[in-house]
């Protein structure tokens, strides 16, 4: 019985990242899964009471790296939902490098007034942002209004969402989001429910 559960969660977790299957044996995997160091230090845990309120974005923010947030304790300690945050940090700062977006390239500066300019290699744009219910909602001209789940750590600022909204995020932020490899990504979330992802600013 117990050999059986045991061959059940590898294949799960083998079925998981199927994309990525060939090139990967059962013992990489199982190594994997033995690895408590798999998720790096850019994973956290999602605390209500770190949302950023509209005083705390005031200001210049810089981009630093790729963010990966989990709704509880229990998901983060899940060996599957750690192999998953590896790769989807790993997807979404390469397509970030294929658009320039990297440490000291890419920053946004949020007014007292509700606008706020990006600037991404010396090339700005503006539009418009607001907080709702909890939520950072940012609107540029032509582009659909996003709602993004912040959180605010000493300097730190994250600004992540879920899957069905990760190319959006990265459509608001000049990046092509008809990428492979942030859809790559957004499939890789969808399998784990509670994980979200995005990106981290540190404040200027």
């Amino acid at each position: 019985m117990k050999k059986n559960v045991l061959k059940v969660a590898v294949l799960s977790v083998m079925m998981m990242f199927s994309a990525q299957a060939g090139a990967q044996t059962l013992g990489d995997v199982l190594g994997a899964l033995s690895n408590d160091n798999v998720a790096s230090s850019l994973t956290s845990v999602f605390s209500s009471n770190k949302q950023a309120t509209a005083e705390k974005l005031i200001g210049t923010w810089s981009y630093t790296e790729p963010a990966i947030v989990f709704t509880s304790n229990n998901l983060l300690a899940k060996a599957a939902s750690k192999i998953a945050a590896n790769k989807v940090e790993s997807k979404i700062q390469e397509q970030l490098s294929k658009y320039g977006i990297a440490p000291g390239s890419f920053s946004m500066t949020f007014n007292e007034d509700g606008t706020f300019t990006e600037t991404l290699k010396g090339k700005t744009t503006q539009g418009t942002w607001t907080i709702q219910d909890s939520k950072l909602v940012l609107s540029i001209v032509g582009v659909k209004a996003l709602s993004i789940t912040t959180q605010i750590d000493g300097k730190d600022l994250q600004f992540v969402t879920d899957a069905t909204k990760l190319l959006n995020l990265f459509k608001t932020l000049g990046a092509k989001s008809s990428n492979s490899s942030i859809k790559t990504a957004a499939s890789l979330m969808k399998s784990v429910n509670g994980m979200q992802a995005g990106i981290t600013l540190h404040r200027q």
